[in-house]
């Protein structure tokens, strides 16, 4: 079936999930199909997190409970997110870095972690935890599921800065992949306001982002487009914290 071959190709463009793709020949009108089945692949990270948090909450023991939400992180991270961080951080540098757009793209595409991404990305994981703690569970799946949907818009919203690199993988991309919106409708029965909320993240941070990155870089890269879904997912459960 077309829809597993191309979800399959999803999860393995943005995961670490093995993905047995023998017998499949793909070429780059594969790979500009996929953006699509993000936000499906987000109910699987969502998933664990979920669960994780779910689980904490049911142990009385502050040892038990903490064990239990720091291996559900680090399992999360693991199989999806810690590619996205990877290109977080590369972000932090490269952005916040007092140069061109040239010597921007350098940095970034060197991957070497410096005082940006050291701090901010340690910042980062330190909000996420404490979100992670504070907002109800069901939270985290719309935190996943949304942020990677915020991917598919920031590729439809976007242009390449570079004409290599896995980013330039997915342009020029087909307006088709509008139809990943769909894939998050089942979230609106658990929170039609959740839903709303972070749709209109979703939309705001791909849009912003994509302003930044144009003016930073002349474009968008895949460190920007996998950092974008962490951006997102953190908005998204800072919304939940104070609206649920």
């Amino acid at each position: 079936m077309v829809f597993v071959r191309e979800f399959m190709i999803a999860l393995s463009f943005i995961s670490r999930i093995p993905v047995n793709m023998k017998g499949y020949q793909l070429d780059a009108g594969d790979i500009r199909k996929v953006p699509k089945y993000f936000s499906i692949v987000g109910y699987l990270i969502g998933s664990i997190y979920l669960s994780g948090a779910t689980l904490s909450r049911l142990i009385p023991n502050v040892g038990g409970s903490l064990l239990v939400k720091v291996i559900s992180i680090a399992a999360g991270f693991y199989l999806f997110d810690l590619f996205h961080f990877d290109g977080l951080l590369d972000m932090f540098d490269g952005f916040l870095n007092q140069s061109n757009a040239e010597r921007r793209l350098e940095i970034m595409s060197k991957g070497n972690v410096g005082p940006f991404a050291v701090f901010y990305g340690t910042l980062y994981v330190i909000v996420f935890y404490q979100l992670f703690s504070l907002v109800p569970p069901y939270a985290l799946l719309f935190s996943s599921v949304f942020g990677r949907l915020t991917m598919t818009l920031l590729i439809l919203f976007s242009k390449p800065a570079k004409n290599k690199g896995l980013g330039a993988l997915l342009y020029p991309t087909s307006k088709r992949n509008l139809v990943g919106i769909l894939f998050t409708l089942p979230l609106i029965f658990l929170s039609y306001v959740g839903y709303v909320l972070s749709l209109l993240i979703a939309i705001s941070v791909a849009i912003v982002v994509n302003s930044i990155s144009e003016r930073k870089i002349g474009g968008v890269t895949g460190d920007v487009i996998g950092g974008t879904c962490l951006i997102a997912q953190l908005f998204i459960l800072l919304a939940f914290s104070i609206f649920d």
